[in-house]
């Protein structure tokens, strides 16, 4: 074989290297914890409330468009059906995205133990945080007989519980491109994991481990 050709070889697995490097590389966020406030306690009496679900996302950092799309896809993995009409729904799941970028892990926690509805303003370097309100209203729609009604919060409500979420990652990460799909993914599984806590007193994922090691 020829220097020339040795060279182009060396070259074309460099740049095969380089390329497999690229599609590979892990979004930056490592080992990811979930902080909450707030009780989600399972309902005593389920048997008029269908195992439907609505999912209402309200967006103030404009970073989770795609929220919706992967909270009602955990919803379903865990056995709950999908509605788009809140009238039908026995779950409706409000999530209100507050805050995301760095931060340092003390001023998250701040603000996730003051609880739902408090200041939701990121301060401070060193971590990135991701900042969620989530209302979850259980509602009597029997079964044998949806009907389609427009009143959420209305007499049909049977609970409603309030909760914050945060999800810390203990270094840097640029946002430029948008919240990675990993991330998404661990905010959808905790939302979802609300819902069998309050349908079936359990919870499937999320709700439990401390933190998620995402590439």
């Amino acid at each position: 074989m020829t220097v020339a050709r040795c060279l182009l070889v060396v070259s074309l697995l460099v740049g095969a290297l380089f390329l497999c490097a690229c599609i590979r590389q892990p979004s930056g966020f490592g080992d990811v914890e979930v902080l909450r406030a707030g009780e989600i306690a399972g309902s005593a009496n389920t048997m008029d409330v269908a195992e439907v679900v609505y999912v209402l996302v309200h967006d103030k950092t404009n970073r989770f468009s795609a929220l919706r799309s992967h909270v009602e896809a955990a919803v379903r993995a865990d056995g709950f059906t999908v509605s788009d009409a809140p009238g039908q729904a026995g779950y409706v799941v409000q999530v209100t995205a507050l805050a995301v970028g760095v931060t340092n892990s003390e001023t998250l926690r701040t603000l996730v133990n003051a609880g739902y509805g408090a200041s939701a303003t990121l301060s401070g370097v060193g971590a990135t945080g991701l900042l969620a309100d989530v209302l979850l209203v259980q509602r009597r729609v029997p079964v044998s007989r949806r009907q389609n009604l427009k009143n959420i919060a209305g007499r049909s409500a049977v609970t409603s519980s309030r909760m914050r979420l945060g999800l810390l990652a203990r270094r840097e990460v640029a946002l430029a491109e948008g919240v990675p799909q990993s991330v998404l993914n661990v905010l959808a599984d905790e939302l979802s994991a609300v819902v069998s806590v309050k349908a079936r007193g359990e919870s499937p994922k999320g709700m439990g481990a401390r933190g998620r090691m995402l590439q």
